[in-house]
């Protein structure tokens, strides 16, 4: 291996591990955020507030609506319903499932020893 294969591989190791010590301490302070967005949240509700003035701007609470995803089982029911044949419907999500586009990508993953006591 060359030295400059090394230097870099030496580089994404030292990179990767300040990312995960990055992302260890942003996944607690994400937990504490939404843990003190969930009471202001309650709060406001209960409250009837709709915005929040800071000295800096708003805060805002917004009510959206989320779609489900689709099920196998709510396409198929669809189906039956729609064409009427159990049989026919269960060629069609068949079909559908089997002529869905396949994307590949890349990536590199690194792996730990285990009993060294790092973290991954």
């Amino acid at each position: 291996m060359s030295n400059d294969f090394r230097d870099t591989v030496k580089a994404y190791i030292e990179l990767h591990d300040e990312l995960a010590a990055s992302a260890r301490q942003m996944r607690e302070l994400r937990k504490q955020k939404d843990a003190l967005g969930t009471r202001i949240i309650e709060f406001m509700r209960d409250n009837a507030i709709d915005e929040c003035a800071l000295n800096d701007g708003k805060l805002i609470r917004k009510t959206s609506k989320k779609v489900e995803t689709l099920k196998k089982e709510h396409i198929l029911d669809a189906l039956k319903k729609r064409l009427g044949d159990d049989a026919a419907a269960e060629r069609a999500l068949v079909d559908i499932y089997a002529n869905r586009a396949i994307e590949e990508t890349d990536s590199l993953r690194r792996t730990k020893k285990r009993g060294g006591g790092g973290d991954d």
